[in-house]
């Protein structure tokens, strides 16, 4: 049985939360135990979580074609779903690059903070599409 079209972005939504959240403890706890392998874990996360971020922000799309009409217009991203929720994936992009390419040549407190204000932000856009889905 298929779902309707706008079903799948509610699917989805869970996995980008899910995956950051979590890579963000790996990353933590291998700042605080020095364990590379803890790092590895969060930074695939990170990755997965890009990913699934992406199958979202198109399911998203068609959630807001059929019922809510938000992204008519984006502006200003603070509060608006999906256009923060699309700026928070493309900067997780990007601190993914930085940690791929030059990880090891910043400091890892430095990291951490980035990635703790990258999860702050990714968080607040979670919470406005949960008021717009008049979740809470």
């Amino acid at each position: 049985m298929m779902y309707d079209k706008e079903t799948y972005h509610y699917i989805f939504l869970h996995f980008p939360i899910a995956l950051f959240s979590v890579g963000y403890l790996f990353n933590v706890f291998a700042f605080f135990l020095k364990d590379e392998l803890l790092d590895k874990f969060g930074f695939w996360n990170l990755g997965l979580g890009i990913i699934s971020g992406i199958i979202s922000i198109i399911t998203g799309f068609i959630t807001d074609n059929v019922i809510v009409g938000h992204m008519t217009d984006p502006f200003p991203i603070w509060y608006t779903h999906g256009s923060h929720m699309i700026i928070a994936i493309i900067i997780f992009y990007l601190f993914f690059i930085l940690k791929f390419y030059w990880g090891s040549l910043i400091k890892d407190k430095y990291l951490l903070f980035l990635h703790t204000l990258l999860l702050l932000f990714f968080i607040h856009g979670t919470h406005i599409g949960a008021k717009l889905a008049d979740r809470i």
